[in-house]
């Protein structure tokens, strides 16, 4: 009998990057607006962003709230 896989693994930070990339999607916010709000260059910031395992606290909350995301939700959103 073949093997059947019910359940497929998400990278650890996958539920972040949905909520992060849903919320820029909403307000239209491109690569380059998200760079701004994060005070990094574009091309640090869609490698970020790609893992969003790599940003700092500080990314994280000027992110939020640019994106107009609550607290409690970003907090849900992280897994570990």
């Amino acid at each position: 009998m073949p093997r059947t896989k019910l359940q497929t693994r998400q990278p650890p930070h996958a539920q972040l990057g949905q909520l992060i990339a849903g919320a820029a999607f909403m307000r239209r916010m491109s690569t380059a607006d998200l760079a701004a709000a994060i005070g990094r260059s574009e091309n640090t910031a869609r490698t970020r962003l790609k893992n969003p395992g790599d940003l700092t606290v500080s990314e994280l909350t000027r992110l939020g709230r640019t994106l107009g995301i609550p607290i409690d939700e970003l907090r849900a959103a992280i897994r570990y």
